[in-house]
């Protein structure tokens, strides 16, 4: 089977179509593991955040003092 894509003018084969969508497949799947890398760092991020204000605000300094005095 012949299929046409009208709108590229680009004819692909049964065997064009096949590896197209298994590399499709694969930029999913590596698609997806990036996505979940990147909420695991963000979550992260925002955890180390949250704890340094709140030992600033224990210790009433700002952020930024007790990064650069105590981290």
């Amino acid at each position: 089977m012949l299929i046409t894509v009208k709108l590229l003018g680009v004819q692909m084969n049964d065997e064009d179509v096949k590896q197209f969508i298994t590399a499709f497949e694969d930029f999913m799947k590596h698609a997806d593991v990036e996505m979940q890398n990147y909420v695991r760092r963000e979550a992260a991020r925002q955890y180390t955040k949250s704890y340094f204000e709140k030992q600033a605000e224990e210790m009433n300094v700002s952020v930024d003092y007790y990064i650069s005095e105590f981290v």
